[in-house]
């Protein structure tokens, strides 16, 4: 597709001179950020938004903030984006649209990634529902609020004001301009420790100085009803962390994320082949992952003995603790990670000794398999029922272990691509009567997922004397290549990042 600004005329034609210079300034820019694609929508939206009625303030907004969302969350969101600020136009002010496009940028920049800008575009879409008025002073308070919540504590936050001050306009506009009492208690107790997005590039350094080899993250939300956010969990190789942290028990939030990011990549460096789920109940599952959490860590440990005391002080329980499953296995956690943890229990005890018994078969996990069903067996005598939703590890760092069971064999190009889709067009050549017979648009974009070539000229309208060739075609272009590029904000190489037409 075209990357000159005046290939797109044709979108351009409606837009008033002060967007059409504005598109101008920001076009080198928007090429360097958006691909061929993306840039269609970035100036198909500016065209939709400009047919719209409400002034150039509002194109120019969407201008300015489109390539900077891209840049932070992808650019496969402005489409929704635009349909966002159109949906509003019928349900509040240009004024409020404009704010909402100024911010958006703030938004993708705090929130740091694409589901979770998406779903603040869904709340958004449902607060301009519950409480008009309150969106624009909301808004112009978006950088201090995604200061200090996550995404589920802004929707918690705003949708307390919207319900509590239904009927009175006033105090709903003094609560999203943070000016009342309740807005700041409200703030206070949705407020967490540590945000991701604050620390995500020290943590990314951490992990690169441990294992001299890269990481890539991704934020995860919490429930929007509960404070309670997701495990730490790693898919797709990818680690993925809870979006915020709390401090807990004298441990600061970033020392959590560290624990957290260590734990994970001490699974993706130590973890070299699956385990089956055949044959294994709750309670063996729970057994097993746990002591292959056991078993990454004390290989971590072996390398970097700092970090025995970087999760050591995330294990605060206590040998009293015993009233369910989730408390013994908690007790097994810290006897197996701390070594000067005193814990009388023969079933803990017993699980030390087989730990320390395998030591020499570490590098394998089928000793976690093992030693986990094992204990399992010998757990039932206890007659302690197990809960598996309930009677989980506490231990805040730890992940679910889904790792452990839906491992693939490590692909090392999978993985150094690991967030960024790479799609390729696919050309066919076909014959004649396929073609007539079976394409379903001879006009497609260049950008269809799928080209057909004809090896010979088509005449649809053989007294014309046409071909399409004539009359549609245009002079074939070698496929685009794709090239890696070092980005200098992350640090990182983004694979496939450049493509030469």
């Amino acid at each position: 597709m075209a990357l000159h600004l005046e290939d797109y005329a044709e979108l351009l034609a409606g837009l008033p001179p002060p967007c059409r210079q504005a598109l101008e300034d920001e076009w080198g820019e928007a090429t360097r950020i958006l691909s061929a694609r993306g840039l269609d929508n970035y100036l198909k939206g500016a065209g939709a938004l400009g047919r719209l009625g409400r002034g150039t303030d509002l194109v120019l907004d969407w201008i300015s903030a489109s390539p900077q969302v891209a840049r932070e969350v992808g650019e496969d969101l402005l489409p929704e984006l635009a349909e966002t600020a159109l949906g509003f136009a019928s349900r509040t002010s240009g004024a409020v649209i404009e704010r909402m496009l100024a911010t958006a940028p703030i938004a993708a920049r705090r929130l740091g990634d694409g589901t979770l800008f998406r779903n603040y575009l869904q709340f958004l879409n449902h607060l301009i529902a519950q409480a008009p008025r309150g969106m624009r002073p909301m808004l112009e308070h978006l950088d201090a609020l995604l200061g200090q919540l996550t995404l589920g504590g802004l929707r918690r936050w705003a949708l307390w004001g919207a319900h509590a001050h239904r009927t009175d306009y006033a105090a709903q506009i003094e609560y999203f301009s943070l000016v009342s009492r309740e807005a700041q208690a409200m703030l206070q107790k949705e407020r967490k420790g540590t945000l991701f997005v604050d620390v995500q590039r020290r943590i990314n350094m951490y992990l690169r100085a441990l294992w001299a080899r890269d990481f890539f993250m991704r934020p995860t939300s919490g429930d929007f009803e509960s404070r309670e956010g997701y495990r730490p969990f790693i898919e797709g190789y990818l680690l993925h962390l809870p979006d915020a942290f709390d401090d807990m028990a004298g441990v600061s939030g970033v020392e959590l994320y560290r624990a957290a990011a260590a734990h994970c990549a001490a699974h993706l460096v130590a973890t070299t082949m699956p385990l089956s789920v055949e044959h294994l109940d709750p309670l063996q599952l729970a057994l097993i992952g746990l002591i292959e959490d056991a078993r990454v860590e004390a290989l971590a440990i072996k390398r970097f003995p700092g970090l025995q005391q970087l999760w050591a002080r995330c294990h605060t329980v206590t040998p009293e603790q015993c009233r369910s499953a989730g408390d013994y296995l908690d007790r097994l956690a810290r006897a197996l990670l701390d070594p000067d943890y005193q814990d009388s229990d023969p079933w803990v005890a017993r699980g030390r000794a087989l730990f320390a018994l395998a030591q020499p078969h570490w590098h394998s996990n089928v000793v976690s398999r093992d030693i986990g069903v094992t204990l399992a067996y010998e757990f039932m005598g206890k007659h302690v029922p197990y809960q598996p939703h309930t009677d989980q590890q506490s231990a805040p760092y730890r992940d679910d272990n889904r790792y452990v069971w839906e491992f693939q064999e490590f692909d090392q190009e999978a993985a150094l691509a690991a967030g960024y889709n790479t799609p390729r067009q696919v050309r066919r050549n076909v014959s004649l009567m396929e073609m007539v017979n079976e394409i379903d648009s001879e006009l497609s974009g260049d950008d269809a997922q799928e080209i057909w070539v004809l090896g010979t000229e088509l005449f649809p309208y053989e007294d014309e004397g046409k071909s399409y060739n004539d009359l549609e075609g245009k002079e074939p272009v070698s496929d685009p290549s794709h090239y890696a590029e070092w980005d200098y904000q992350i640090q990182l190489e983004r694979p496939a990042w450049v493509t030469v037409l």
